[in-house]
């Protein structure tokens, strides 16, 4: 395996590493700084980014960052099961036995929702990602499950995630109602050379790795030119020249191993 050959003390480019660990990007400080504003507004807000592109990673990176006694971040991320399976997960979520009625499920999160708001001072934070996937009506029953005081205030703050369809879907008219509640709005784009470069170095040094440049600067430019600086597709390519530089045994990975990484890629 090519973690002993290299030396590394644990799997690189993994999907496993721990938040506090990830590499910094602008657009993630960006995007905490926004989400910094709307948690405090308790808004409505909306993250998109391309699949791979590391939007879901760095929404959680930023909840596991908030205060513990200060807000409760519910993480939801199947839409698929429709607005009572929401609900269900979400009364789950908030440490509550679901009724079995959708009146009963909606009344009893507005008042649990409000009790954290006004009597534990704890502000409810829902993150739904995969919201692309959310049927039509969903989004006008999220709108009025979240509304408070003639819809002036929210009882939590709502984060939407997903692919760049979800921001041209919220543009359709039939959603103008919701899109109108949309206090941030926060498209994540990718890394560019210079951050694809450093992002590579964050990954084999936190993987043990002390012997000199492990990539080559051809093949780091050959990689950002195939991934496009979408970190799942740099962590895809880069962990298959790793293999390929095991079978050949190459302590440096330049562009010819970058080369056979990426044929072996187009085949699957």
């Amino acid at each position: 395996m090519f973690q002993e050959f290299y030396g590394f003390t644990r799997v690189p480019f993994s999907r496993t590493i721990a938040t506090q660990d990830l590499f910094p990007t602008v657009g993630q400080k960006e995007l905490s700084a926004r989400l910094t504003y709307l948690v405090r507004e308790h808004g409505f807000g909306l993250v998109t980014g391309e699949i791979g592109s590391g939007k879901s990673t760095a929404v959680r990176t930023f909840a596991a960052g908030l205060d513990f006694n200060r807000y409760l971040v519910v993480y939801l991320a199947n839409p698929t099961t429709g607005i009572m399976g929401l609900y269900y997960e979400l009364l789950r979520n908030l440490g509550e036995e679901p009724p079995f009625s959708k009146p009963h499920m909606v009344a009893r999160i507005r008042t649990v929702l409000a009790d954290l708001n006004g009597t534990k001072h704890r502000a409810p934070v829902i993150l739904l990602d995969e919201a692309h996937l959310l049927a039509q009506s969903m989004l006008d029953e999220l709108r009025l499950l979240l509304s408070d005081k003639m819809d002036s205030q929210s009882l939590a703050t709502l984060v939407l995630v997903g692919p760049p369809d979800l921001r041209r879907t919220l543009q359709l008219s039939v959603h103008e109602a919701f899109t109108q509640r949309l206090a941030v709005r926060y498209h994540l784009g990718p890394l560019d050379l210079q951050e694809t470069l450093g992002y590579i170095k964050h990954q084999v040094r936190l993987a043990g790795y002390t012997a000199g440049p492990l990539f080559t600067d051809e093949a780091i430019q050959r990689i950002f030119e195939y991934t496009k600086g979408i970190p799942r597709r740099i962590n895809q390519v880069c962990t298959t020249a790793l293999m390929a530089g095991l079978i050949d045994q190459k302590s440096v990975l330049d562009e010819s191993t970058l080369r056979k990484a990426i044929a072996d890629l187009d085949r699957e």
